[in-house]
């Protein structure tokens, strides 16, 4: 692999945010005149193409591991076989996911390490969408295939994963079950932990401490970014069919998206930027 940023997105079971957060990261990423691919590696329930109003998209993911079988997957396939979403004056490369999760045995470990290789060698950052499940055991009887081969292909070749939890009791305690896998897949990595839809109706006014002190006493694991509950801008995003990042600039879940991605892929940081963690 290049060092071009192969920048995986996951969280735990449940409804933590987790595409809304790589889409928008990409769109952040692409806004700061970076080339970008985004995949929907989600085997389970893709929806990249929901959230971006992707009704006549190309064929995608599934369409990519076949010619990769085929050995005639290259650059120029990879941009048929994806959409372009405009972002400000730029653009993101979209390649969307499977159309039926049933064919998820043709997305196999050998071709997820094929498109990665591929996309990080033309793009400076690779942004994943990715699945929950992580645990092995179960097989595809015709082909061998392990369910969750994928996704823990997509995780031992990404230089970050952003690992997603929402911000309540539900969604924290699934994440410190799966940590010990998650842990072992991503051994001597530093990977950013983002807590997402930060709200006190949940936890109470203390919520952004209470998460702090949780995840530092159970797990030795340390908050790298909060992202704010901000409904209104979310359901906007569904309702257009785009991006938090392209709404309102007031929004605070936009301004803290953005925020994390200068500071925790891009390596900037500046007095506003400390400032916004803070309110966060």
């Amino acid at each position: 692999m290049q060092n071009n940023q192969i920048i995986a997105v996951w969280g735990p079971f449940g409804s933590t945010g987790k595409s809304t957060l790589a889409i928008n990261i990409a769109c952040e990423l692409a806004a700061a005149a970076k080339s970008v691919v985004l995949i929907d590696l989600d085997v389970f329930a893709p929806s990249l193409a929901q959230h971006l109003g992707l009704t006549q998209h190309p064929a995608g993911l599934a369409a990519a591991c076949r010619l990769i079988n085929q050995g005639r997957f290259d650059l120029l396939q990879l941009e048929r076989l994806s959409a372009r979403v405009q972002v400000a004056k730029s653009s993101i490369c979209v390649m969307t996911g499977l159309t039926n999760p049933e064919r998820w045995p043709e997305v196999y470990p050998e071709a997820v390490e094929d498109l990665l290789k591929l996309a990080s060698e033309n793009f400076d950052y690779v942004v994943l969408d990715l699945a929950s499940p992580i645990e092995s055991g179960m097989r595809s009887s015709s082909s061998g295939v392990e369910r969750n081969a994928a996704t823990v292909a997509a995780l031992k070749a990404a230089n970050s994963v952003v690992r997603v939890i929402a911000a309540d009791p539900i969604s924290i305690e699934r994440y410190l079950k799966a940590l010990p896998q998650i842990s072992q897949l991503r051994a001597g990595t530093e990977d950013p932990t983002l807590v997402n839809r930060l709200r006190k109706s949940v936890l109470g006014a203390n919520a952004k401490q209470e998460i702090i002190d949780t995840l530092e006493r159970l797990a030795n694991v340390t908050v790298s970014a909060f992202i704010p509950d901000d409904q209104s801008a979310a359901d906007q995003a569904l309702l257009d069919s785009k991006p938090i990042a392209l709404g309102r600039r007031a929004s605070p879940a936009k301004q803290a998206i953005a925020t994390f991605t200068r500071n925790h892929i891009l390596g900037q940081r500046a007095q506003l930027d400390r400032r916004v963690a803070k309110l966060g």
